[in-house]
């Protein structure tokens, strides 16, 4: 029982910060790609 507990408390913990950074990262790619086709164009 004491595992299922850890187990579900880093499932509350991990898949929400999950989430979030993969929209952090989602969110940044545009400026990233911006910056790069400038770059490229010059």
């Amino acid at each position: 029982m004491n595992r299922f507990k850890l187990l579900v408390t880093w499932l509350l913990v991990g898949l929400p910060l999950v989430w979030g950074v993969a929209r952090s990262v989602q969110k940044s790619l545009p400026l990233f790609s911006d910056v790069a086709a400038a770059a490229h164009r010059k």
